[in-house]
């Protein structure tokens, strides 16, 4: 790459093209890419819920549908029935429409005369004016249209249009709501009118996502140019950077499009965080670019590439494994939005990395940029940096115990937390299809439609009266609970048949006791509306119930009702509640239950990652706990605010520990190099301060402004997400400023990366006799945990009769060890590799010789605290060291006692 940066650029270049065909038909140019706005649909194809839905529509029809409300000061009037008239007419000829209910199509049983009348109140008032008198008395005996058809004001009509098959994408563009509003202009002039029913909502929701995905990306990217043109106050980098975020989108939707992963409430995250992913990693590498250019010793581009890619690489490639394992524990959630957001969003984060560590720098390498001396804001953060490290180091006890402090704290609020979405009220309190559907909800006691399905699998079960009176009693149950509005079944209509056929009697509001007569009184009445409650061979049927609640909680408290009530139908009687809302409520329960075991699947993913690469499972848990904290906190704010968790608000956790975590990772290792190559662990703390301080602030600020970026949608819980999001991403920077440096200033880490690239030596456990009985990676630890310094030619390692506890064992290089006999330079030993020495020093002698390097050496040195961290990390090691240690001491006296023998 460092060398064919053009070749990296064109091939770049070529996939991008390939990935814009993936999205966008070339021939018709319109995006390949699916608006699914279905809550239910979150739900897995085979869940016994979706089941049941798919068997009440494909026998009884679509239950979901268009409710048009419009008010008259009179309804039973001769213009009014006519104006209904009109209005049903032509609703039903709209393109798409198959039937609509109403006064003007819905039959009267009820008529008067000596034959049943079948025809509609509208028609009845043509043919015989005089009839519209009875109307509203037989409206307030009809339970099939009191409060259905008609408010139970008298003063506003429902329309009821039952849609075939029209797809989301012809909804929308057909434009429903604004045709309906035109038609009852055009005939009741400026009557008010009111539209509501699961197909608007969806429709509504689905022109909300276009709308929060058109905003988030452009807002998301304005974002990025203004921040990055701050931070680095180069145009080309900014441009750079841009160009490899958009990239990495464009991928990241090319997979969705070519995987058919629809973007609905949970996958439409996906596009503004791929941005805001990318962006942190073109900070971190933007950095160390900017780092380059100030060696002098890289003279050329390729060289500059070179050293980028290499010093960039461990980091970002850390950072984005822990960001693919925290959301790839998404996967297990049963729900198919969660994992496909979990697919995308892992793919999306791996396509950022992969771009900031090709296409990013070799574009940088054929453009260059420019960058001016250190800026106030570089000043001002390193003086910050300072007064931080002095701060955590100070308070260091307190910080730690606060912090340990919070996590059961927020556990006991966490406790509160349900799980819960409000559907039509995640619009805002202004969107005009929330304003339609609380109005209808007022009006009719209800806007909101379930069903409870009955199935017998037996023919004709269903006109046995015994049977009938068991679901009538469940009828009127359901009728007496707060929720309901209103029930209709079949027992409604033979109710109203028998009456009919003798003389409207209220005494023939009933049952016929015989079963031949209950299946001649159904075959008699057999229409599309008696069709839409049960089936031909009478042995199913739907109760359609009207709601006046939404909203997940108290839908499935009223679900949980009815479906111990339902327990008790005697067989063959089997019964199932279903519906949009049901179903709704359902995927809201099932995103819940997966919750508490993604997170703790991330957290141990993420723990065994950091583990190995800190080489200590206890360095893994302290790398952690600053992550673990803003999630404690976040839930806790979640009870204590009352929020429930929804389909896009339990996705924060896992968001946050994925992405919180790369800035502790950022912290440690290099505090771990500075406390390394200066021996001591407070000065480090300042100076890893200062090196990552800036960019990890820019990336949170990115990574915040990124999310809040949501507020400006049209749906709550989009707005809740952006705010949450960004307020415990804020409080992980604020834990990495301040309980990660209080957590480290005592913490010695060996590094994955450390250990793999330390050198000391061929077989050190075997030509090193300190390292007698350690692995080579033990040894190795060893070494990290000590420092290793290089020591030119003719320099005084050791200065006869110094006080001083080090220990030196030579890895490289000769000394020699020498006195001063009476103005004679007398030469003790020469030393080579393994030689250990100023071990007099390390028990409370002063020093009894000079020791000077003949060539140049590395040499590793350790003191009485590098051994304490060593035991209390390494206990195993320890002991194996200490046992060496003592052989040593113990070879050495044996030797110096055979020489005075």
């Amino acid at each position: 790459m460092a060398k064919h940066p053009y070749r990296v650029v064109l091939f770049t270049t070529l996939l991008s093209v390939f990935a814009l065909l993936l999205c966008v038909n070339p021939v018709t140019m319109t995006p390949r890419l699916v608006i699914d706005p279905a809550v239910e649909h979150l739900l897995p194809a085979g869940d016994a819920d979706r089941a049941v839905s798919d068997r009440v529509r494909k026998n009884f029809g679509d239950a979901d549908a268009v409710i048009v409300a419009v008010k008259f000061e009179t309804v039973f009037t001769a213009q009014s029935l006519d104006r209904i008239d009109q209005i049903t007419q032509r609703l039903r000829a709209l393109e798409g429409v198959n039937t609509v209910v109403s006064l003007a199509s819905a039959p009267n049983l009820l008529a008067q005369g000596e034959d049943v009348e079948v025809s509609s109140f509208a028609e009845q008032a043509k043919r015989d004016p005089a009839l519209i008198a009875e109307f509203p008395r037989q409206f307030a005996s009809n339970p099939l249209y009191n409060g259905t058809l008609l408010s139970l004001d008298g003063k506003i009509v429902s329309f009821a249009l039952v849609m075939g098959d029209v797809g989301e994408s012809d909804f929308i563009k057909r434009d429903y709501p604004t045709q309906i509003r035109n038609i009852v202009r055009e005939v009741s002039g400026d009557a008010k009118v009111w539209i509501t029913g699961t197909p608007i909502a969806r429709a509504a929701t689905t022109q909300a996502l276009i709308k929060t995905i058109k905003f988030t990306i452009p807002a998301v990217f304005g974002v990025i140019l203004l921040l990055l043109l701050i931070a680095f106050r180069s145009l080309r980098a900014m441009l750079v950077a841009a160009a490899t975020v958009g990239t990495a989108l464009l991928w990241t939707m090319a997979v969705a499009a070519f995987l058919h992963i629809p973007m609905n409430l949970v996958t439409a995250i996906v596009p503004p965080l791929v941005i805001t992913l990318g962006l942190s990693y073109s900070i971190y590498l933007l950095s160390a670019y900017f780092t380059a250019q100030q060696e002098t010793s890289l003279t050329t581009k390729p060289q500059r590439t070179a050293w980028l890619i290499n010093r960039a690489s461990v980091g970002l490639l850390l950072s984005a494994g822990t960001t693919v394992i925290s959301f790839s524990a998404l996967l297990l959630n049963a729900l198919p939005a969660i994992k496909h957001f979990a697919v995308l969003a892992s793919i999306g984060s791996a396509f950022g990395v992969l771009l900031s560590l090709t296409f990013m720098p070799a574009a940088l390498a054929i453009i260059g940029t420019t960058h001016k001396p250190r800026s106030m804001g570089e000043t001002m953060f390193a003086n910050w940096a300072h007064r931080l490290a002095r701060f955590d180091q100070k308070w260091r006890f307190w910080i730690i115990t606060i912090a340990l402090i919070m996590i059961p704290l927020d556990l006991i609020f966490a406790s509160r937390i349900h799980a819960g979405s409000e559907f039509i009220k995640s619009f805002n309190e202004k969107a005009l299809v929330r304003t339609d559907f609380e109005a209808i909800n007022t009006a009719f006691n209800g806007a909101n439609m379930i069903s409870v399905l009955i199935e017998t699998h037996v023919n004709d079960a269903l006109t046995d009266p015994s049977l009938i009176r068991e679901v009538d009693d469940l009828q009127e149950w359901l009728r007496k609970q707060p929720e309901v509005g209103a029930v209709v079944s079949y027992i409604d209509h033979l109710k109203l048949i028998h009456q009919s056929l003798n003389n409207n009697s209220p005494l023939y509001f009933s049952v016929p006791d015989d079963p031949a007569a209950v299946k001649q009184l159904l075959v008699f009445a057999s229409n599309d509306q008696m069709r839409h409650v049960i089936d031909s061979r009478f042995r199913t049927a739907l109760l359609s119930v009207r709601i006046n609640v939404d909203g997940s909680v108290p839908v499935a408290d009223l679900v949980q009702r009815i479906e111990k009530r339902i327990k008790l139908l005697p067989q063959p009687l089997n019964a199932q509640v279903t519906g949009s809302p049901v179903l709704a409520t359902r995927t809201v329960q099932e995103i819940a239950a997966g919750q508490l075991e993604s997170i703790a699947i991330a957290t141990f993913g993420i723990w065994l990652l950091l583990s190995l690469m800190f080489t200590s499972m206890r360095a893994g848990l302290i790398a952690l706990l600053p992550t673990v904290v803003p999630v404690a906190i976040y839930f806790g704010t979640l009870g204590l605010l009352n929020i429930s968790l929804s389909p896009t608000t339990c996705l924060i956790a896992c968001i946050v520990i994925g992405i919180a975590v790369d800035d502790t990772i950022q912290y440690l290792a290099r505090f771990n190099a500075d406390a390394r190559a200066g021996g001591k662990e407070e000065p480090a703390v300042r100076s890893a301060l200062v090196s990552v301080l800036r960019p990890i602030t820019l990336s949170t600020v990115a990574l915040c402004l990124g999310f809040l970026v949501f507020t400006g949608s049209e749906l709550i819980t989009q707005v809740q997400f952006g705010l949450l999001s960004a307020f415990t991403l804020f409080v992980a920077w604020f834990m990495n400023i301040t309980l990660t440096p209080a957590l480290g200033s005592k913490l010695r880490i060996v590094t994955l990366w450390d250990l793999l690239r330390l050198d000391l030596g061929q077989s050190p456990q075997h030509t090193i006799p300190l390292f007698s009985g350690l692995s080579l990676r033990q040894a190795r630890v060893f070494a990290l945990m000590s420092k290793l310094e290089n020591v030119p030619t003719g320099k005084r390692v050791i200065q006869q009769g110094d006080l001083a506890r080090d220990i030196y064992v030579v890895v490289d290089g000769t000394l020699e060890a020498w006195v001063d006999s009476h103005g004679e330079h007398k030469v003790l030993s020469t030393m080579g590799r393994g030689a250990v020495m100023g071990e007099a020093g390390y028990f409370g002698q002063r020093r009894t010789a000079n020791v000077d390097t003949t060539t140049s050496a590395r040499l590793l040195r350790f003191d009485s605290q590098d051994l304490e961290r060593l035991r209390v990390r390494y206990p195993w090691i320890a002991a194996t060291i200490f046992r060496n240690l003592n052989r040593i001491q113990a070879e050495r006296i044996a030797r110096m006692t055979s020489m005075l023998q």
